[in-house]
């Protein structure tokens, strides 16, 4: 958690605890976040701000970072061109658009 809060921005009443108080060991806390908030999403991966790039499950500060930098020297074109690969990339593909 101390994660999302300094890296991430999330505050304490976004973080989705399970019927224990815990937090789910199935689920990423991201993904439960964007699960329960699909008004946010998709995501403009050409628009977004660094911080809602950070709430995107599978994108992390490195990642939204390396976006911004893309964006600067010209359009994304697609969400495959994201630095992402992998079980990542197939999950943040669920909240972009491009």
């Amino acid at each position: 958690m101390d994660f999302l809060f300094r890296k991430y921005g999330f505050t304490e009443s976004e973080i989705i605890f399970n019927n224990d108080g815990r937090l789910s060991l199935e689920k990423d806390p991201k993904q439960l976040w964007a699960e329960s908030h699909p008004e946010w999403f998709p995501v403009n991966i050409n628009r977004a701000e660094k911080n809602m790039l950070l709430r995107i499950p599978g994108i992390g500060p490195e990642t939204a970072k390396r976006i911004m930098r893309m964006r600067r020297e010209g359009r994304i074109g697609s969400v495959d061109d994201l630095p992402v690969k992998g079980k990542r990339l197939e999950v943040a593909r669920r909240y972009l658009v491009v």
